[in-house]
């Protein structure tokens, strides 16, 4: 076998934990999570899932750096330049509802960083409204008011109300929808220079 047959065979191993491991996280959480059950599972030795990594953290490590990735191109696909930041904070927090309804487990991976060893001292997504809401102001859209601050506010705000949907374990779609209806209406509509200068509707 070839050094680059070798590379790439490893690099088909490396993925397979990973996937095994995200399969395994998902269903049981990601505390009770190890490198036995990892292995078991894949029907390898320990010492093969060691060969690629040092040790369950990293594991869980590459597991939220690949799917924060992926959620961030689903949030950047809803983006739309020719709509307003209301209207895309709408359809961006959406999609982050329906992960915390529909996956509660990746929603504490990737959007609190529950299992993270590193401290997330300010969320990617803030300086991003940020800087749309300090266009929305310029534009008479957004009430004037410090857009870091109100970027912040905002995102705290989803943050918890994303939490509790991901802790309602009969919570259905059609009632998550409705519950976010309320929310978009309440803290997205304060934001606004005008209330009804935006149709803050959200259709699924």
């Amino acid at each position: 076998m070839t050094r680059k047959d070798q590379k790439k065979r490893g690099e088909v191993v490396r993925q397979t934990i990973l996937a095994t491991a995200l399969q395994i996280g998902l269903k049981e959480g990601f505390e009770a999570l190890s490198v036995r059950k990892i292995s078991k599972a894949m029907g390898y030795s320990t010492g093969v899932v060691y060969h690629h990594f040092r040790d369950k953290q990293e594991i869980i490590d590459a597991i939220e750096a690949s799917q924060t990735e992926n959620m961030r191109q689903r949030i950047a696909s809803l983006l739309d330049s020719s709509k307003s930041i209301v209207e895309n904070m709408a359809a961006a927090f959406h999609e982050v509802m329906l992960l915390a309804l529909h996956e509660p487990e990746k929603y504490n991976l990737i959007v609190l960083h529950k299992y993270s060893r590193k401290t997330i001292s300010r969320p990617q997504w803030i300086p991003y409204l940020s800087r749309e809401l300090k266009k929305g102001m310029e534009t008479g859209l957004i009430r004037p008011m410090d857009p870091d601050k109100m970027a912040f506010t905002i995102w705290s705000s989803f943050l918890g109300f994303n939490l509790t949907i991901s802790r309602q374990t009969n919570l259905t779609l059609a009632q998550a929808e409705k519950f976010y209806q309320t929310q978009l209406d309440i803290i997205l509509k304060g934001a606004l220079n005008h209330e009804d200068s935006c149709n803050l509707r959200y259709d699924d």
